[in-house]
């Protein structure tokens, strides 16, 4: 490792030129690339650059938080957050602390300094505004902040779960999100949950208890860190719909492919809890950005691009990467790239259709990793978007069906990954174990869905026919496995064969499942 030269002291460490191009050319881009958070792993680096520093001081120590340009040779450049510390040695200190030596002690990350991460959940509780040369640090604390839970010297630690964004755990009841890819305006992960809480009053979030951002000279707030209620969670729902796909699969290994009531009760209960957060995001508000609007013409021609430009994108990769899949997996892409034409047709109905439905903001990467059970009811979380997308498409607002397609593809991914994979279906017919997929992804699907419309019932945004509502689900539900065949030909090809039944089974049948269950109709259309 390096021995970094602080010629001007550390106050003065971004206007020391040879100790910032030493950072940037030989310390940064090694230390980026080994961080879980770093997106730009997969892309050929160009340069690493420092290009703003903001300071924070606390108990007479100054932290340096570093907004880094990482610049590529294709593509659009990114933006990181790096606090940096200065300390006198690193013992006790995670593997990850430590950036590198210098002539005036080692600097780390300063997520794992105390000092730095009491600061935070000090300005946040007195809601600071800290100047800086190039505008100010505003910190905004939120209504779940209890003023009986502050302390200058609250207890925290730092959440070592590998994880896009770094977490800080205080007094074992905030859990505060830092962001380390940034974006050039307020993080929809700040706006929805801060709605959601505090206009909407909607319960089966971790409440917002504040963000901090940068307000730059110039231009719209930087979102640097968000800080909720923390969540005291027996398990994702990902993994208990694993706990009871392994009592499915002991059956269907016996034969028998009955699905255990448990997982229709907690699909029931998810669908419920899905309908409620649509509802809270629909509901009466002065705000802009969360006031349901009508389909446009502007809105069908950026949908039917995006969607077009994504299966000439994934027909490519699925040619690339032919070769390279099992019999199944070129059985089933060969039927996607022969029915290349039928997509298209069909994502090109967006345009051709009249919607009397609204749409609104949503949840936009919903799936079964992203709602805990507290071993009674459901907490959802992470409303950052989809990770593909930029910052003002993740804002777009959509019909809230987009979300109930990701989560009906969760519960095909868990079912399909449990029997597939699992050496218990081995001595099993490959008949058999697509007849145990599909009962137990009919059960909860349904299921999910009965309680969905149950409790949207009447909902003004769905006043419209069911035809309407079957061809919006199927719609998202085909972009969606359209969208999830890139990650899995990228980095799991014996996977693909989960996204292209998907793609398959809407291809085969516009009627893959009725976005309102035909008992429920009625209560659903409004003459």
């Amino acid at each position: 490792m390096q021995t970094l030269t602080l010629s001007l002291g550390w106050n003065q460490l971004t206007e020391d030129t040879p100790a910032v191009e030493q950072l940037e050319q030989f310390v940064l881009p090694g230390y980026l690339k080994s961080m879980r958070w770093f997106g730009g792993k997969a892309r050929k680096l160009a340069a690493l650059c420092i290009d703003k520093a903001l300071r924070l001081e606390h108990n007479q120590r100054l932290f340096h938080l570093l907004i880094i340009k990482a610049k590529y040779r294709t593509g659009k450049s990114e933006d990181y957050l790096l606090p940096v510390a200065l300390v006198d040695h690193t013992d006790g200190l995670s593997e990850k602390a430590t950036i590198c030596n210098s002539n005036l002690g080692w600097i780390i990350d300063a997520i794992y300094e105390e000092n730095f991460r009491r600061v935070l959940f000090i300005h946040l509780f007195h809601s600071s505004r800290i100047k800086q040369l190039n505008g100010y640090f505003q910190f905004e604390r939120g209504s779940a902040f209890q003023e009986a839970d502050f302390a200058e010297d609250a207890s925290c630690r730092v959440l070592e779960a590998e994880q896009s964004n770094s977490s800080l755990i205080f007094q074992e009841k905030y859990f505060l999100k830092i962001y380390r890819k940034l974006f050039r305006e307020t993080n929809p992960d700040v706006e929805l949950v801060k709605f959601l809480t505090e206009k909407a009053h909607f319960r089966h979030i971790p409440g917002f208890a504040g963000t901090f951002f940068w307000k730059r000279a110039y231009g719209s707030p930087v979102t640097l860190g968000m800080m909720q209620q923390k969540v005291n969670a027996v398990k994702d729902a990902w993994s208990m719909a694993g706990d009871y796909l392994n009592e499915f699969l002991h059956a269907v290994a016996q034969e028998n492919f009955t699905v255990p009531p448990a997982s229709i009760d907690q699909a029931a209960l998810l669908g419920r809890r899905t309908a409620e957060m649509h509802l809270a995001l629909s509901g009466e508000t002065d705000d802009p950005s969360f006031i349901p609007e009508p389909y446009s013409d502007e809105y069908a021609d950026w949908m039917l691009d995006n969607c077009l430009s994504l299966v000439k994108r994934r027909i490519r990769m699925a040619k690339d990467c032919y070769a390279a899949l099992d019999e199944t997996g070129k059985g089933l892409a060969k039927f996607f790239m022969s029915h290349e034409h039928d997509i298209r047709h069909f994502f090109s109905q967006i345009k051709s259709r009249s919607f009397h439905s609204k749409r609104t903001r949503i949840h936009g990467d919903y799936h079964l990793g992203q709602v805990m059970y507290d071993g009674n009811d459901y907490l959802i979380l992470d409303f950052e978007g989809e990770p593909e997308s930029s910052i003002k498409d993740r804002k777009i607002k959509h019909s809230p069906l987009k979300d109930v397609a990701g989560m009906l593809r969760s519960f095909h991914y868990a079912v399909s990954a449990k029997l597939y994979f699992s050496a218990e279906t081995n001595e099993l017919s490959a008949e058999k174990i697509e007849t145990a997929v599909s009962n137990w992804y009919r059960g909860v699907t349904q299921a999910f869905m009965n309680a969905y419309w149950q409790a949207m019932a009447g909902a003004p945004i769905f006043r419209t026919e069911q035809s309407e509502l079957d061809f919006l689900l199927q719609f998202h539900l085909m972009e969606k496995a359209v969208y999830e065949l890139g990650y899995e030909l990228n980095a799991r090809p014996t996977w693909v064969k989960i996204p292209l039944r998907g793609i398959q089974e809407v291809v085969k049948s516009l009627s893959l499942l009725p976005a309102t269950p035909p008992e429920l109709v009625e209560q659903n259309v409004v003459q």
